[in-house]
């Protein structure tokens, strides 16, 4: 495995989802140091001077930048550092899913969040940084198929 703590930032408008995706993220069986963010322009400053091995986005961000904005904003502020992003979509609109696509995220996930679905994309997208991560057991989650997950190739 690469040195240090794989780091995941949540970019989240609401407390409560940012502790329930915590929640969530408590659960990989490796640790993981989480930053946390309230809105896009927020999040953008705090990468700036931060690094970050994943984001994870609300797509409906309160403030000037929703997470449609900030995919498309850390793709091109990051071109040469590639941060996986896995973007939250509050509904299953092709729409939505493929404007998702269109801004950069690596991966795509609708509410309500599912603790497996997110555990299992962000063991995809960490195995890309971490040797290792990527056979990491989940024995909760070995009989139970992903639901909607895209990925932009």
């Amino acid at each position: 495995m690469a040195q240090g703590i794989p780091r995941i930032m949540i970019v989240e408008s609401f407390g409560s989802n940012i502790k329930s995706l915590s929640s969530h993220l408590a659960g990989f069986p490796l640790p993981l140091e989480l930053l946390s963010a309230a809105d896009g322009l927020t999040a953008l400053t705090q990468l700036q001077r931060e690094v970050a091995d994943l984001v994870v986005v609300d797509s409906c961000l309160r403030g000037k930048v929703d997470g449609f904005e900030l995919c498309r904003a850390l793709r091109s502020s990051f071109s040469d550092n590639h941060i996986p992003i896995i973007l939250i979509l509050s509904g299953c609109l092709s729409l939505e899913r493929s404007k998702g696509i269109s801004v950069g995220a690596d991966l795509l996930l609708h509410r309500p969040v599912v603790k497996e679905e997110l555990l299992r994309m962000v063991q995809l997208l960490l195995g890309w940084k971490f040797n290792g991560i990527s056979n990491l057991p989940f024995p909760a989650a070995e009989n139970r198929p992903l639901r909607r997950l895209h990925s932009v190739s």
